[in-house]
């Protein structure tokens, strides 16, 4: 892969930071990858090659590209931390240790070293709230790690992104969001994702925190600390693109990552923001409708609206059509992961304290749904629980495990990074 002629292009309403990246190892068209905000933060642009490079690696290694070679200035302190993260990767999901080369041929943007100034990343959702709340008490407004940008990046989101009139229309709320917080919102649209790798379990696993970092590399001329609200707590962090030991290493000399707030729970970083007004007022999780109003009947959304529930808040929010929170609405949902389980599993009890029994027998029902424990397979499971302490299911493990071994072919299989 090849990264070439890294511009800046101003226009009357917008400016954007441009580069070509033409594919070596397989048969795709060159492309143009840009970064856009509008005019008035034209300044804060950088014309090197580090966002580029940031968005690029994961996907290159996913091409069987053997290197990347960037026509313009890298930080070296970069590129050591996306070999780093390389090599995590490589141990998470398998493969040879770092499959290509990153070299880079050009010298530093020859223009002052931004004054220090941090920013965060806002969607609306519960761990971007909770991010600029959290920093709000922490760090006094003089402190340099104060939040003084919002940043909102279009162009990641994989049921919204073709709606550009609905995130026109975000901008105007969450600037009322920032302003409110005593910082400024930065609208960034990318088409980093959509040209460079569309898939969103590559996203999940093993692109969030590349592509949040790409663009505050775009904006190092004016941003020097970036906070990426954490995913998961720290009893339930798993492999993921955003990540502890991922997300710092996709700092610079000149930038700073943090992966913020993995010592809440989600329920905790809920009656964070729920303490607030100004973010209560302002949550958008809606995936189809982001980041326009909550549709109040998804699953994200249901999910956020019992744990406002749990808190007693959801009564005080205008974020969600709270009518639409039932104990039938909440018992149709479906989990489709552990991580999601987890969420679940820690408003039980919070329900019933606020006195929603109903809603938190909902829950337990779904949870017991994901976990296989309804109609008769369920009935035998819990049966099985009761009176043999799980003995019989482990039984089964132990068998299917027994018969797998004896028909696997004798011979070791090598798997490929983010096969």
């Amino acid at each position: 892969m090849k990264i070439t002629r890294v511009r800046i292009e101003h226009g009357d309403v917008a400016a954007r930071l441009m580069a070509t990246v033409t594919w070596e190892a397989s048969n795709r068209p060159p492309v143009e990858i840009y970064y856009e905000v509008p005019a008035e933060f034209a300044s804060a642009l950088v014309e090197d090659g580090n966002s580029f490079l940031a968005a690029a690696v994961f996907p290159a290694v996913e091409a069987c590209e053997q290197r990347i070679v960037v026509e313009s200035y890298v930080c070296p302190r970069l590129i050591a931390g996306l070999e780093t993260n390389l090599s995590l990767f490589s141990h998470w999901y398998g493969g040879e240790q770092r499959r290509l080369t990153i070299e880079a041929h050009g010298n530093p943007c020859d223009r002052p070293r931004a004054a220090a100034s941090a920013a965060g990343f806002m969607t609306g959702g519960i761990d971007s709230l909770a991010t600029l709340r959290r920093n709000r008490l922490l760090f006094p407004s003089s402190h340099p790690e104060s939040i003084r940008d919002l940043i909102c990046l279009y162009g990641i989101n994989f049921e919204s992104d073709d709606s550009p009139e609905t995130f026109g229309t975000a901008i105007e709320a969450l600037s009322g969001l920032a302003k409110q917080s005593d910082a400024s919102l930065i609208p960034v649209k990318t088409n980093a994702r959509r040209e460079l790798n569309p898939d969103i379990n590559f996203f999940r696993f093993k692109y969030h925190a590349a592509l949040l970092a790409a663009a505050a590399h775009a904006l190092s001329g004016r941003v020097t600390t970036a906070f990426i609200g954490s995913s998961h707590d720290i009893p339930h962090l798993m492999r993921w693109g955003s990540h502890p030991l991922v997300d710092p290493n996709f700092g610079s000399g000149n930038l700073r990552i943090y992966h913020d707030g993995v010592e809440f729970s989600r329920f905790e970083k809920t009656k964070l923001v729920a303490n607030w007004d100004v973010g209560l007022q302002n949550i958008r999780v809606c995936p189809a409708n982001w980041p326009g109003t909550n549709c109040s009947r998804c699953e994200k959304c249901l999910r956020t609206m019992l744990a406002l529930a749990a808190l007693a808040a959801l009564d005080k929010s205008r974020s969600f059509d709270r009518r639409l929170l039932t104990e039938g609405s909440v018992r149709a949902l479906n989990i489709f992961g552990d991580n999601q389980a987890t969420f679940y599993g820690e408003l039980i009890e919070p329900l019933r304290t606020v006195g929603r029994p109903d809603l938190a027998d909902a829950v337990r029902f779904v949870l017991a749904k994901y976990h296989g424990e309804t109609g008769i397979r369920g009935t035998l499971k819990q049966l099985d629980r009761r009176y043999f302490h799980g003995g019989l299911q482990m039984l089964k493990r132990s068998v299917q495990a027994n018969d797998e071994s004896a028909s696997a072919p004798r011979q070791v299989i090598q798997p490929r990074l983010f096969q």
